[in-house]
């Protein structure tokens, strides 16, 4: 009895962190969101934060496509995981998950394409890890979901999700990336901030991933191994 009773609040404990984590990471994404989206609603090409190359027509309405599929990835994503959603209206929960795999093929697909035209060979490397990663990991749990193996399909689609923040958490890590480059150049004289700035955009996708992929695996351990 006591070992059961200590099993229920070791769950409810993982549970709350659990909700925690999710709620915090829905504040930040919005946010991120927000910042990420906002040159590109009036559709202006002059307000790009992307370099844009001419000879390729269409480049820029390509980057449209990437950044509101992704968005709309981004923002419908974490809705898959709400319990009530999943246990109550699971045909609702279907037609989330069948939308949110299609942003993420149409912004994987439009992502490799302009991470293409970067003009730095790591963060075409980065486009090309994350755009792998974005469709292996849907597939999976695509293919989990029509095997009904609900289990493999939750843990597969909780790293789907963590590629789709990569766009928000790249954002987020900038500031840190900034201050730790600040931390180990003192001393060197001041070029600016956009030379700062180019370099550590080099790195915060990679920064964004690594720490995108650490929290999903923890999500995975606290929700499977603890049931």
């Amino acid at each position: 009895m006591g070992n059961c009773i200590a099993g229920c609040r070791g769950k409810m404990m993982a549970d709350n962190k659990i909700r925690v984590v999710w709620k915090i990471i829905v504040v930040l994404t919005l946010g991120a969101a927000g910042f990420a989206i906002a040159p590109y609603v009036l559709f202006d090409p002059g307000q790009s934060r992307v370099s844009l190359n001419a000879s390729f027509s269409l480049h820029y309405p390509l980057l449209l496509v990437h950044i509101f599929a992704s968005f709309l990835a981004l923002i419908m994503g974490w809705l898959q995981f709400l319990p009530g959603l999943r246990t109550n209206r699971p045909q609702v929960h279907r037609r989330i998950g069948r939308f949110y795999l299609g942003f993420v093929a149409m912004g994987s697909v439009t992502g490799l394409v302009v991470g293409m035209y970067t003009s730095s060979y790591i963060r075409q490397m980065a486009f090309l890890t994350l755009v792998a990663l974005w469709l292996f990991t849907g597939w999976k749990g695509y293919r989990a979901a029509r095997k009904k193996s609900f289990e493999a399909h939750g843990v597969w689609m909780i790293r789907n999700y963590a590629i789709t923040l990569v766009a928000a958490s790249a954002r987020i890590v900038t500031p840190l990336c900034l201050l730790i480059y600040l931390l180990l150049h003192r001393g060197i004289p001041f070029q600016g901030v956009e030379p700062i700035l180019n370099q550590v955009l080099e790195v915060n996708i990679w920064i964004g991933l690594v720490a995108n992929i650490i929290i999903a695996e923890w999500m995975i351990v606290n929700c499977f191994n603890k049931r």
